[in-house]
């Protein structure tokens, strides 16, 4: 029952509108780019950029830069790193480029030493 109890829980919380806006926030959550495209925003191009960012200075994690379209409006949402958006490269068979420095960011965001 207790799982049961996560999984409803954690759907309740992807089906919340989750604002993201650019001009306060550096990057946006998983829950904020789900709320976009359920707000009619859609991947303009096949694949997304991504790059390293540090937290603290030694942990690092993976932004990927998705650009969104709506009508003739154009967006570009920097995304941090989640399982759900791992998933989500794999399952729409997104391209990701990686910044131009060679840094792969591997699976899950996390750099290998």
């Amino acid at each position: 029952m207790e799982l049961l109890q996560q999984n409803t829980t954690h759907e309740k919380f992807l089906e919340s509108r989750q604002y993201w806006c650019p001009e306060s926030e550096e990057y946006a959550a998983a829950s904020q780019f789900i709320s976009a495209l359920r707000d009619g925003w859609q991947l303009a191009l096949p694949r997304v950029n991504a790059r390293r960012i540090w937290h603290s200075g030694s942990r690092p994690s993976a932004l990927y830069e998705f650009t969104l379209m709506r009508g003739s409006q154009l967006m570009i949402m920097p995304v941090l790193s989640s399982p759900y958006i791992e998933r989500y490269l794999l399952q729409q068979e997104l391209r990701v480029i990686y910044d131009v420095d060679g840094d792969r960011i591997p699976a899950g965001g996390y750099a290998a030493d």
